[in-house]
């Protein structure tokens, strides 16, 4: 059976990709796919998410929380995302790797990690690794007015100074320098992101 395709969709906050999923996961289109999330998308993985968005780690450092996102994804890489893509079922991932070198490495400032990301990244993903990552791009100042206006309970990486999501919106960009990506300009309205985002999808599971 061919093995499907797997697709990362990321972003710093407010650039709207998660409402974009959620729309996307009720199209008839959507259904097609497997859509899931990090930190999490498995039992064991959501109890790491929980503690790493716990008003308790805001004060944890970089390298703890380096290693739980990677503990995390290596459980829903097990248990969810390989047996579905040996399925040959196209999965789309909200966050993924990407976010952990924009968050931690660059935002967090642990470039003293940088080798190591790649190293375990390496050797955690193998036949694993991302077919393809979609950036939703949006100025960082845009997207934590929109953050603002969420009714939701807000996460420690909300709460940030906009010195810190200046340099996630760096590390995104960083990032995507060693991957196949394409960014779409998460500041236009929604009809026109959903758009681009469509077409970049049914352009990359045609075949």
């Amino acid at each position: 059976m061919k093995r499907g395709k797997f697709i990362v969709v990321d972003g710093g906050e407010g650039s709207g990709k998660t409402a974009i999923l959620k729309w996307f996961a009720e199209t008839s289109f959507g259904k097609k796919f497997l859509l899931t999330y990090e930190p999490g998308g498995t039992e064991f993985a959501d109890k790491i998410r929980t503690l790493v968005l716990s008003k308790e780690a805001k004060e944890s450092g970089a390298e703890t929380q380096f290693g739980l996102m990677w503990a995390a994804r290596a459980d829903h890489l097990q248990h969810k995302i390989l047996p579905a893509l040996a399925r040959g079922k196209n999965v789309i991932c909200d966050r993924f790797d990407s976010s952990t070198y924009a968050y931690q490495i660059c935002a967090q400032g642990a470039r003293n990690l940088k080798d190591l990301f790649w190293q375990t990244r390496e050797i955690y993903l193998r036949e694993a690794a991302p077919d393809f990552y979609i950036f939703f791009d949006v100025k960082p100042e845009i997207g934590l007015a929109r953050v603002a206006l969420r009714r939701v309970k807000k996460t420690h990486f909300d709460e940030r100074k906009l010195a810190f999501h200046k340099r996630v919106h760096s590390g995104f960009l960083e990032f995507s320098k060693n991957v196949p990506h394409k960014i779409i300009d998460a500041n236009q309205n929604i009809d026109k992101v959903r758009n681009d985002f469509l077409k970049i999808i049914s352009d990359l599971t045609r075949n």
